[in-house]
């Protein structure tokens, strides 16, 4: 049909302007917020951009539904606003039979949604977890060129008076206690090294000096070196740790849990591709307008009912999550009340009626 097949072009090029707007904008808090933490030492600079891109990818799926959400309240605003929906009500494609187009457009993007909810999120945020670990160098890790800098056990400090292009270090001085002794290292160049057998790192220092003792004591140890390793203590990684946040979890492993916080979380994954086909009527019932409304009048309660849903989820979530909700309740109330809230307003709407009996609104 000629309606469905113009519906899905607009709604789909709609979406996608909206999407790229939104996740530009993501993606410049995020790579400041990352570009802050690595100048701070947390990790390398030279991985932020993957780190970005997980980030990215991590929290895609709570993005997809607002983008939806505006895409398709954006088309339809138009199609009011050019009277396409009044021609198309008197050729006889009332609003009932351009919801059939909208569902069926709603059903493609959920299973992507779905795809990213179920799989590629939990995915990303376990290999970020698993690339912060092991790019956390005891040495190495956010170099502040030209600044004393602590390792992050708080055992040592460094100095390095600059970085190279290649990632060498030059004059470095390193001041750590081991085994109840003090020591100073200084070298004139240094560069960090894996060990491919044993996997093991090392901060190698070339040319320098180590001295030993106690202060206020003159029985220091002076050495002289060529090369100096310092082994770089790094934890394990392992998809079974303990210290494993929800939203790293595999998604079959917190649907065989009977833990209220695991049952929490796959709820709320579910909720994410579910939620597209309630907000999906409700875009077509706000996006109602005319020429004494304006163009942005439909806005207002557009918004104000995605709010409202997404901040009872998150209620919901939590309370489901530290066992103040019976499991069998979960977020069900939620898509519940907001499915018969959309029914109802969706019904008047295809009636030609307000949303809202005109008692309610006096």
């Amino acid at each position: 049909m000629i309606v469905h097949r113009a519906f899905y072009r607009e709604a789909t090029q709609t979406t996608l302007l909206v999407t790229l707007t939104f996740l530009t904008l993501y993606l410049v808090v995020s790579l400041v917020k990352l570009l802050s933490e690595a100048a701070s030492g947390e990790f390398p600079a030279h991985i932020v951009f993957l780190l970005l891109a997980l980030e990215l990818l991590k929290n895609l799926a709570m993005i997809l539904p607002l983008t939806v959400f505006i895409g398709l309240l954006l088309t339809m605003a138009r199609w009011y606003r050019d009277s396409e929906v009044t021609v198309l009500a008197a050729c006889g494609i009332g609003l009932g039979r351009i919801l059939r187009p909208a569902m069926v457009w709603t059903c493609a993007v959920a299973a992507l949604v779905a795809a990213v909810a179920f799989y590629l999120a939990p995915m990303a945020a376990l290999l970020l977890h698993k690339i912060k670990l092991e790019n956390t160098s005891a040495y190495t890790a956010g170099i502040i060129p030209g600044r004393f800098n602590h390792t992050r056990n708080g055992r040592a400090i460094f100095y390095v008076e600059r970085v190279g292009a290649s990632g060498r270090l030059h004059n470095i001085f390193v001041s750590r206690t081991q085994f109840g002794k003090g020591g100073v290292l200084i070298a004139k160049r240094g560069y960090e090294f894996k060990d491919r057998r044993s996997g093991a790192r090392f901060l190698v220092l070339l040319n320098g000096r180590r001295y030993q003792g106690l202060p206020g004591r003159a029985n220091y140890r002076i050495l002289r070196y060529r090369t100096y390793a310092l082994r770089i203590k790094r934890r394990p990684f392992t998809p079974l740790m303990a210290d494993l946040t929800r939203d790293e979890i595999p998604t079959l492993r917190l649907m065989r849990s009977s833990d209220p916080r695991a049952i929490a979380e796959w709820q709320w994954r579910l909720a994410q591709p579910l939620s597209l086909f309630i907000l999906a009527p409700l875009a077509l019932v706000f996006a109602y307008t005319d020429s004494r409304r304006g163009a942005f009048a439909p806005l207002f309660g557009a918004v104000l009912a995605y709010f409202s849903y997404a901040n009872l989820l998150s209620v919901a979530h939590a309370l489901l999550a530290r066992g103040h909700e019976p499991l069998w309740l979960g977020l069900w109330w939620v898509h519940g009340l907001f499915a018969a809230l959309a029914a109802l307003f969706f019904a008047r709407r295809a009636a030609g009626k307000t949303l809202l009996p005109r008692r309610a609104l006096r």
